[in-house]
């Protein structure tokens, strides 16, 4: 699976998270967009809900994976900002 952040939604090859976040809700679905598609992000809060899901329905590996290419190429997301995100949307 491959990730944009902050791309031009119309120079796009994938879909927008937005579109299909509210379909993410068993690990069937995490795994048809992870092995089908590319996922969009617009906004950073949006890439670190998607990891949170990931990590929900079991793949931690995936989203470590995540925040590690990311941190490195433009420090975009740490595991504080994730850890905080999990810690406020516990239900």
């Amino acid at each position: 699976m491959e990730v944009d952040y902050l791309q031009n939604p119309d120079e796009m090859d994938g879909v927008l998270y937005e579109d299909i976040k509210d379909k993410l809700n068993n690990k069937e679905e995490i795994e048809n967009i992870l092995f089908a598609t590319r996922v969009v992000f617009m906004k950073k809060s949006e890439l670190i809900e998607f990891m949170h899901k990931l990590m929900q329905f079991g793949y931690e590996d995936i989203a470590l994976d995540y925040v590690e290419d990311l941190y490195d190429k433009a420090g975009i997301v740490d595991w504080a900002e994730l850890k905080q995100y999990e810690n406020n949307n516990r239900q």
